[in-house]
């Protein structure tokens, strides 16, 4: 009578083990859903109806980090997870827009920009026969694709949208202008508790009476050599930014546009680093001067921005951004990837076109 007894006790306890196995089992899938699987699939941005996850844009950020190191560049992360983004939106309304604006891209010359990209230089292919240098070219971009870990379809697509977002930017920039009102443009920048009543004073002493352009140069130089705490060769320069046009640098604009050749610009706060101050002076102005073909290119850069958000609002747009997904999306950027680099001062990408 024992043994059926005995046998029912251990029946029991080999379920109850097993049920309490599935449920640890149960628990870890579940958590491992939650934690690992679900964030992936949550939608970020949807563009009539077409829609991108987090981990597209996980995909998107870590390509474009990768990308950049592989080609010897920079990449800042802090900011290209946001930039990513809104890429994603604009590449997506710019592919749906595309056939009605008569633009188009081959296959053909999707081949030829990645041939480009991954072309050697000019100076390691001095000596090298056409064949060899396409076979090299061939190999570094195989490289690239085990590199950066994504296949050839996924980077063609990306070059796709590169070339397509291109023609679009040259096609909307044909209405920026050959020629525009541009003023010669110096920067002076200070900290929060500098000399800036010294400084003040000294360059009122400096440029009083002064009228030509020149000699308004080097006194602006002088000053800023002395009180400015700019990048080493912006104050080697003298604060120098070169021929600036209206839209080439919105945030300041309305703090130097207007100045009249002489005048020091109020104390104007650095956005990007709020311990810093500038102080803006203009040289010189002129109604009609002939633009730059880098700032030209900058300018269409804009007007292709401006012609996208205006675009923007013809479709039905869902874009979601936060901190929690900033940083879910960090995280997941941190195994793979490395140490952000600081984001630049964005007047220091201003050309220096004379």
């Amino acid at each position: 009578m024992q043994q059926p007894v005995l046998r029912r006790r251990q029946k029991l306890t080999i379920g109850f083990l097993a049920v309490s196995f599935l449920i640890v089992i149960s628990i870890f899938i579940i958590g491992y859903m939650v934690v690992f699987v679900m964030p992936h699939r949550e939608l970020v941005v949807r563009v009539d109806g077409v829609e991108y996850t987090r981990g597209d844009l996980v995909e998107l950020v870590r390509i474009r980090q990768k990308s950049s190191e592989f080609l010897g560049g920079t990449f800042d992360a802090s900011n290209g997870i946001f930039e990513s983004l809104q890429l994603m939106v604009e590449n997506e309304i710019l592919s749906q827009m595309a056939p009605s604006q008569g633009i188009f891209v081959s296959e053909e010359e999707i081949d030829e920009q990645i041939s480009l990209i991954m072309r050697p230089e000019q100076d390691m292919a001095f000596g090298k026969s056409e064949e060899q240098i396409l076979r090299e070219t061939e190999e570094r971009h195989l490289n690239y694709l085990n590199t950066i870990q994504i296949d050839e379809a996924t980077h063609r697509s990306l070059v796709h949208k590169a070339i397509l977002r291109e023609k679009f930017r040259q096609q909307v920039g044909e209405s920026v202008p050959l020629v525009a009102e541009q003023v010669h443009l110096f920067r002076l920048v200070m900290p929060q508790t500098g000399e800036m009543d010294i400084m003040g004073v000294k360059f009122e002493d400096a440029t009083r009476d002064l009228t030509d352009p020149d000699r308004l140069q080097m006194a602006y130089i002088e000053i800023a050599r002395e009180f400015s705490v700019d990048i080493p060769e912006k104050v080697r320069m003298g604060g120098d930014m070169g021929w600036i046009a209206k839209g080439v640098i919105p945030d300041y604009e309305r703090d130097f546009f207007l100045l009249e050749p002489g005048e020091l610009s109020d104390p104007v706060k650095n956005k990007d680093n709020m311990t810093q101050t500038f102080f803006f002076m203009i040289s010189e102005r002129q109604t009609a001067r002939e633009l730059s073909v880098d700032v030209r290119e900058e300018l269409k850069s804009k007007a292709l921005q401006d012609w996208v958000n205006t675009e923007r609002s013809n479709h039905d747009v869902y874009a979601i951004f936060n901190s929690d997904i900033y940083d879910w999306v960090f995280q997941q950027l941190r195994l793979s990837s490395k140490a952000p680099t600081p984001t630049p001062d964005p007047l220091q990408s201003i050309l220096n076109s004379g």
